[in-house]
């Protein structure tokens, strides 16, 4: 999972049910917050308007839709082009730009 990846919500919770947000809604990724272990994602009705940009962790989310950018695509567009400032979910790890894991069990995203 990436930047502008389509990705599902797997889990109801309280936090993401307050912005209209339940299992199963399908939204975009438009930021990383990986510190936290967690994406910004934005939520669209059928008719293209907004409805949440919440922060969902990483854990309640699975891949929908590949957006197909390549490491090199989204390094261009991030300030200075520092590959420390995107990470990404792949193989169960998160990543950033440059191979490192932040998380030393796949799919564990506490440890």
């Amino acid at each position: 999972m990436k930047w502008l990846d389509q990705v599902r919500v797997t889990v109801d919770k309280d936090k993401y049910r307050e912005h209209g947000v339940y299992k199963g809604a399908i939204g975009t990724i438009i930021f990383a917050w990986i510190r936290d272990n967690q994406f910004e994602v934005v939520f669209s009705n059928p008719d293209g308007t907004d409805y949440a940009d919440i922060m969902i962790y990483v854990g309640d989310l699975e891949l929908v839709t590949d957006n197909g950018l390549t490491d090199e695509e989204i390094m261009h567009d991030l300030p200075k082009h520092d590959p420390h400032w995107w990470c990404k979910v792949e193989d169960g790890y998160i990543v950033n730009l440059l191979g490192e894991r932040k998380n030393k069990v796949a799919y564990d995203y506490e440890n």
